[in-house]
């Protein structure tokens, strides 16, 4: 789908409650139980706003308003200068037209702005992750370490990592 305007922003809204389900369901990637922690994430984030530690750039259709995609973050509060990608994801219908770059660009510029030197995250090592670990490495980030069998039987976590300075 080719999409004339992406809206991007920082604020999170109840109605995101209802469409970021089926931003994660979309990509085919995320077991239900994922998709329940995630949404955990941005309850957290609703109730409590920025206090909760947890922050996300949403993107959303200009012509829609639909949620389309979105990253979740977080300073890790054991270190004097990282931060932790939580969860990104862009809806399986926008795919391709630059707004998973655009959000690690802004996440990236937040970090930057608040004193952050790194960032880490973790991904899947499952076949399925490819495109999704092609992606960070495409982005500067390096994949720097692999623990097998850490989800499940065959499921290797993958920790990605960036330096900002």
């Amino acid at each position: 789908m080719v999409v004339k305007e992406i809206i991007y922003r920082k604020e999170t809204k109840k109605s995101d409650m209802e469409e970021f389900p089926e931003v994660l369901r979309s990509s085919g990637f995320f077991y239900e139980y994922e998709i329940e922690a995630a949404k955990d994430f941005l309850e957290y984030q609703l109730e409590d706003g920025d206090e909760s530690g947890i922050h996300y750039y949403m993107a959303e259709d200009s012509e829609t308003h639909k949620l389309v995609g979105f990253i979740c973050f977080g300073f890790d509060t054991c270190t004097t200068y990282t931060y932790l990608l939580y969860w990104m994801a862009v809806h399986n219908d926008y795919r391709g037209n630059g707004i998973g770059r655009v959000l690690i660009n802004k996440f990236e510029d937040y970090v930057k702005t608040h004193d952050g030197k790194k960032i880490c995250g973790e991904t899947s090592g499952r076949p399925l992750y490819k495109p999704t670990r092609d992606f960070y490495v495409r982005n500067g980030y390096r994949l720097a370490a692999e623990i097998p069998d850490y989800y499940s039987k065959g499921d290797s976590r993958v920790t990605i990592v960036k330096d900002l300075d």
